[in-house]
């Protein structure tokens, strides 16, 4: 199931690829590629679907599920080795990897491998994070993996502007801690890489535990952080990272603007940003590409409501930027899995 969204003379397409095997899904999983196919594994739900504000209890899973092409279903082929999620993705070479994250209990540092053969997964620790970190950004660039920001523990009250590089091709030097970002640390940010630098936009700082949402941007481009184009508006909780479909342009889906922190909506918040932005590193600019529709028809006539996930992973597979899940809207999660091609 197809729809063309068209802007500024170009047509998007947005495709609804099959749905991950739970009836409710989940926000803050990992994903990326693996093999041939793609996976989603860890995050966290509501148990049964019910809400905070009615008692609800937040779970996390340790699901693995593959998905072998786009015209294949996802099944369920491995657990993780313990309970995660709102950690850092990565893929190079065939395999997946993970690192920080979060349950009930506790933050992690703990980095993994993960490689399939026959249908087998296969577990390698590699080094860890230099600390416990959960809610952070992260991006790629070839064998560079970064990780920025996010928070230490369960109970930290404030974010952090660390930010950390590992080389695929260089594990045995571990982590490399790069400068800190300027300012205030942040959680859920939105990150992106390419042969200039890292890229990092919006996300929330902490004040005793209190959100400010951020628009302000900065690079680092191997030496200093400089600052850059701000987004037109808070991007928090983005799916990360952006991905750049067109040379230097990085594409980010949805988006938490803040607007509605201090409601008390619950069931009633209309949910997240359907705006599609653009970032183009070479010019520093930003654009609206186009909308998420809220629904769409499929070619048996079905109409198909569509979700603007946040607190997810996306995955340039394919030409495409593909997002397994996330949050439709506080405390309600997805199953949905979006396919959006420029």
């Amino acid at each position: 199931m197809m729809i063309g969204l068209t802007s500024k003379g170009q047509e998007n397409h947005l495709e609804l690829l099959d749905t991950i095997p739970d009836k409710l899904g989940f926000a803050g999983s990992f994903a990326g590629k693996l093999g041939k196919g793609i996976v989603s594994a860890g995050g966290a739900q509501f148990q049964d679907g019910i809400p905070p504000w009615d008692s609800g209890v937040k779970i996390w899973t340790d699901k693995l599920f593959y998905l072998e092409n786009e015209k294949s279903r996802w099944v369920e082929i491995g657990k993780l080795p313990y309970k995660v999620g709102y950690g850092a993705s990565a893929s190079f070479n065939g395999k997946f990897y993970i690192a920080g994250g979060s349950n009930q209990q506790e933050h992690f540092n703990k980095v993994l491998e993960i490689s399939i053969d026959n249908q087998r997964i296969k577990f390698i620790e590699l080094p860890n994070l230099p600390i416990t970190l959960a809610n952070c950004s992260f991006s790629q660039y070839g064998s560079y993996w970064y990780v920025v920001g996010g928070q230490e523990n369960v109970d930290s009250k404030t974010a952090l502007n660390r930010v950390f590089k590992l080389d695929f091709e260089d594990l045995e030097s571990g982590w490399v801690e790069l400068p800190p970002i300027p300012g205030n640390g942040r959680i859920l940010s939105a990150s992106a890489a390419n042969e200039l630098g890292l890229y990092v936009f919006s996300g929330a700082s902490l004040n005793d535990g209190k959100r400010t949402y951020l628009k302000d941007g900065f690079m680092f481009n191997g030496s200093k952080w400089v600052g850059i184009e701000s987004c037109p508006v808070a991007i928090t909780a983005v799916s990360n990272p952006g991905v750049e479909l067109q040379k230097n342009q990085f594409i980010f889906l949805s988006g938490d603007s803040g607007e509605l922190i201090d409601s008390d909506l619950r069931e009633n918040h209309p949910g997240f940003s359907r705006k599609v932005y653009t970032y183009t590193a070479d010019k520093n600019s930003w654009e609206i590409t186009c909308e998420i529709p809220s629904q769409i028809k499929t070619e048996r006539g079905e109409i198909k409501e569509i979700i603007a996930p946040v607190t997810a992973t996306a995955i340039h597979w394919n030409n495409s930027v593909i997002i397994p899940g996330g949050e439709a809207q506080p405390a309600v999660r997805t199953n949905q899995v979006l396919k959006f091609k420029k």
